[in-house]
Parts: structure tokens; C-alpha cells; sequence
């Protein structure tokens, strides 16, 4: 299950397993993360300015940022231990949405929650229904064993949506009028 090609890990060069043919790509996993901390770093700053309208809705872009940042590590993670590539998408798989249920059944969701129903009910359902599905869904795919070819696809995908949901929760936040 080696490969004698080498890749690169932001400069470095580093001799990586051969996961069933197929080469792992660091690079996009670490590119993820590092968008998700622009997410973090951004929404933390306007929390911290005190310039927020709704703090509730910073703080859910704040835990879908760090929730994506850690998505995005957990692959890389486990690959450095040489995990067959079918275990390592079903881990990874499994912790995701392991982060993901902790996240929403956190006590702090509630009032994030309320807030977002709140101020736009039409909103807060393409939120949940239609991004957040498409999230979870592949993740039970791949935890199940399923479409066992699709798993890395499947998982980039989750934190891809996830991504997106953090970028929707800022646009929802900049277009919430003052007065609400």
C-alpha cells in the first residue's frame, strides 16, 4: 500500500502511503483548513469588536468555521499513521459527524438556533434542509461502508457544504436590518 512518489506538505518533501492507487492530497485538506480559519478569524473579530447586531449568529460561523478546520485535519491525521484509505474515509466520516451532532446538541446551538429561525424563517430552512443534509448524508454513506469509490469525493464534499454554510450565515448576517 506504499508509494515511492513523493508529494509536497507546503514545502516539504514527504513520502506518502499509497491509499488503494490512490495518491493522498494533503494540499486540499490543508488549503480547507485554512479557509475555515478565515471563517473563524473573521467572525471572532467582528464578535470581539462588539460592532455584532446578532452575536448568536457570529458565534455559529465561529463553530462551523472551527467545526470545518478540524474536518479538514482529521484526514491528514490519520493518513500519517499509513490507514488503509476505505478505514481512513469511515473514520474521518465518523468523527465528522460525530463533530457535527455535538455542535448542534450543544446547549450554546439553542439560542443561535432561535436567533436564525427569528430573523428569517426562509433562510434558516435552506440552511437546514438544503445544505445540511447534503452534508450529513454522504458522511452516513461513507461511515456505513457505502460507495466505498466515492468516499474521499463524499468527504470533501461535506466540508465543502460546511464551508458554504459559514459564508451563508454571514451573508444572513450582513443583510439582517438594524432593527431586528
Amino acid at each position: 500500500m506504499f508509494c515511492s512518489r513523493a508529494i509536497r506538505l507546503r514545502g516539504a518533501s514527504r513520502t506518502a502511503g499509497c491509499l488503494l492507487g490512490m495518491n493522498f492530497n494533503y494540499d486540499i485538506f490543508i488549503d480547507l483548513a485554512s479557509i475555515a480559519g478565515i471563517f473563524v478569524g473573521f467572525a471572532a473579530l467582528i464578535t470581539a469588536s462588539g460592532s455584532g447586531r446578532h452575536p448568536a449568529l457570529l458565534k455559529g460561523i465561529v463553530n462551523i468555521g472551527m467545526l470545518s478546520l478540524s474536518a479538514s485535519l482529521i484526514p491528514v491525521l490519520l493518513a500519517s499513521y499509513e490507514i488503509d484509505s476505505h478505514l481512513l474515509w469511515r473514520i474521518s466520516s465518523g468523527l465528522f459527524l460525530f463533530l457535527i451532532w455535538y455542535a448542534l446538541l450543544h446547549p450554546t446551538t439553542r439560542k443561535f438556533l432561535a436567533v436564525q429561525f427569528r430573523i428569517d424563517l426562509r433562510a434558516a430552512l435552506v440552511f437546514w434542509i438544503l445544505i445540511e443534509t447534503p452534508i450529513q448524508v454522504p458522511l452516513f454513506l461513507s461511515l456505513l461502508g457505502l460507495y466505498p469509490q466515492w468516499h474521499h469525493a463524499f468527504y470533501i464534499t461535506s466540508i465543502i457544504l460546511n464551508l458554504i454554510q459559514a459564508g451563508y450565515l454571514l451573508v444572513q448576517y450582513v443583510h439582517v436590518p438594524r432593527s431586528e
